[in-house]
């Protein structure tokens, strides 16, 4: 699609926290709580069968909203690759097999910034809000949080 209308690809990576949140309760846990079950099942026998006349594991439609808490934010990191033109390559993509190297080569650098990015993040001492708060409240306002250079 890029190189049908000529636009450079940015390839772009980011990593957050492991997880956002913390899941406390999920489907089967839920079930397990007889007022929950109760109420679940009732809105699952009145809930539209998006998957009605499948068999198998698919048509298992089990409607719940998992029971989850928030967790202590940290940072999120960005990253973005060296750009690809496809400017004047739209004839050569059209064969499969260059339009399947272009896509390897945007996925090649996509997953090298990710990596990039969590090494990074393992070795950031400033990760935690906690740490980012301390290092605030001992120095000045004109001392900025350290940030890793790529």
């Amino acid at each position: 699609m890029a190189a049908r209308f000529g636009a450079t690809i940015v390839p772009f990576g980011t990593v957050g926290e492991e997880d956002i949140v913390e899941l406390v309760l999920d489907y089967d846990d839920q079930m397990k709580i007889p007022v929950l079950n109760d109420y679940i099942r009732d809105i699952n026998r009145h809930a539209i069968r998006v998957r009605e006349g499948m068999s198998g594991e698919v048509a298992n439609e089990r409607h719940s909203i998992p029971g989850m808490l928030p967790k202590i934010p940290g940072r999120l990191y960005y990253l973005f690759g060296k750009p690809i033109e496809t400017r004047g390559r739209y004839e050569l993509l059209k064969d499969r097999e260059n339009a399947n190297e272009l896509y390897l080569q945007v996925k090649s650098s996509v997953e090298s910034c990710m990596a990039y990015l969590l090494k990074k993040r393992e070795e950031d001492n400033y990760r935690s809000v906690f740490d980012r708060t301390v290092h605030k409240a001992l120095n000045s306002p004109l001392h900025e949080i350290p940030a890793f250079e790529p």
